[in-house]
């Protein structure tokens, strides 16, 4: 076949994986994703219709697009005065979480290398890095699993806004500790929190003001049939400017979006009158975008699994003891609530992991860290892995939760 058309039949073939497999989602709570990452499977180590070389090379290029989408996804769904008012379990749920699977994985990942099973060259820092890339769930997964579930409303809130908090935090950790970790400046606590803080208030700093200014587009950008391309191309933009003055382009990218998708509630704050919130022409036509850019990322995923097989096997371990590290920091996050045993179960296996940790695994060697060329393939795995327990555990879970038909 001509390689135009076997290209075209190829991203037929993956809009189509992607949407049976959300009609199959919704009769089977089986992800999604899941048969995209098979797409990429077949069409990569399978048939050899791309190589990992030809991936790669777009993979700089493609992770900042889709980290783009990621953060102006999950900033434009949450809620500040709901996460201020309701949800501080799932922020205590969330940092919790997320600190025991980083430095978990983190002395896994050292002992790994011991045993010779992780590159000899891998110190503290790679070590740091995959824990932090592989410390978050996944709210495309998790989101989309308990919305077409029913499960009870506590639960759900409690996961949802979970993931879509832990996503953001290993996005800021891994881009900030890329950023340090590449710096000229020699490696000390001094100049580490100093970087670190001007990071993060650039980020935040720019891209709050870039927001609060798109408050004046707003009410003209409703009516506007470009809406879209428009705020689209002003992310793109933010995210460039901030990262060539040294701040955190994905903390800006996050501020704006927090920004512009709670800009009613925020403008009845300071009495502004005008109509602020997003329109749903605007909503509907990124959520598309999402659903495109996820289908693409996913087939991805599975395209770049392969040889050497031994890192695809400790990608796998690390899904495992993920499963073990969650119940740790869940356990802690839940002291004290009344939740029944039933969605305590659905808390624990809420582990999967997927776009922000497959893109974050192709940054550090980009950024010229060292021994960082194969940690795709470990990332990779490891999201397949977690993914797959919680397709098998979550409907487990769900259906252990439901009250018994009286007799």
């Amino acid at each position: 076949m001509h390689s135009v058309a076997l290209f075209l039949v190829s991203i037929a073939g993956i809009f189509l994986i992607g949407t049976l497999g959300e009609i199959i989602f919704r009769r089977t709570n089986i992800p999604d994703v899941l048969w995209l990452i098979f797409m990429g499977i077949l069409i990569g180590p399978i048939l050899q219709l791309v190589s990992r070389a030809q991936l790669l090379s777009m993979a700089p290029y493609f992770s900042a697009l889709t980290l783009v989408f990621v953060l102006f996804e999950g900033g434009i769904h949450l809620d500040l005065v709901q996460v201020y008012r309701s949800a501080a379990r799932s922020v205590a749920l969330s940092v919790a979480t997320f600190l025991v699977s980083t430095f978990g994985i983190m002395l896994i990942c050292h002992v790994l290398v011991v045993l010779h099973w992780l590159p000899a060259e891998w110190n503290w820092r790679q070590e740091l890095l995959t824990g932090a890339i592989l410390g978050g769930t996944s709210p495309i997964v998790i989101m989309a699993s308990l919305l077409r579930s029913g499960v009870d409303k506590e639960a759900s809130n409690l996961l949802a806004i979970e993931s879509a908090l832990s996503d953001v935090l290993c996005i800021i950790t891994v881009t900030t500790l890329i950023e340090v970790f590449t710096g000229r400046e020699a490696f000390q606590a001094h100049t580490t929190w100093f970087v670190l803080l001007r990071s993060f208030g650039i980020g935040v700093a720019v891209g709050a003001v870039a927001g609060g200014l798109w408050w004046f587009l707003l009410d003209r950008l409703r009516q506007h049939e470009q809406a879209y391309p428009i705020t689209l191309s002003a992310l793109l933009l933010l995210y460039v400017l901030v990262e060539s003055i040294g701040g955190s382009a994905a903390l800006a990218v996050l501020a704006f979006a927090l920004m512009v998708g709670n800009a009613e509630h925020l403008g009845r704050y300071i009495n502004i009158s005008a109509r602020l919130e997003l329109n749903n022409d605007l909503r509907g036509f990124h959520s598309q975008m999402v659903f495109i850019v996820k289908s693409f990322f996913f087939t991805f995923i599975g395209a770049m699994l392969g040889p050497p097989w031994g890192l695809v096997a400790v990608g796998a371990l690390l899904a495992a003891m993920l499963v073990l590290l969650r119940f740790p920091g869940a356990w802690l996050a839940l002291a004290g609530s009344s939740m029944r045993a039933g969605l305590r179960r659905l808390v624990y296996i809420g582990v999967p992991r997927g776009v922000a940790a497959g893109v974050l695994a192709t940054l550090p060697f980009y950024a010229g860290i060292p021994a960082t060329a194969d940690l795709p393939v470990i990332v990779f795995a490891c999201v397949f892995a977690t993914i797959l327990i919680f397709s098998v555990g979550f409907p487990l879970a769900r259906y252990a939760d439901e009250p018994a038909e009286p007799v």
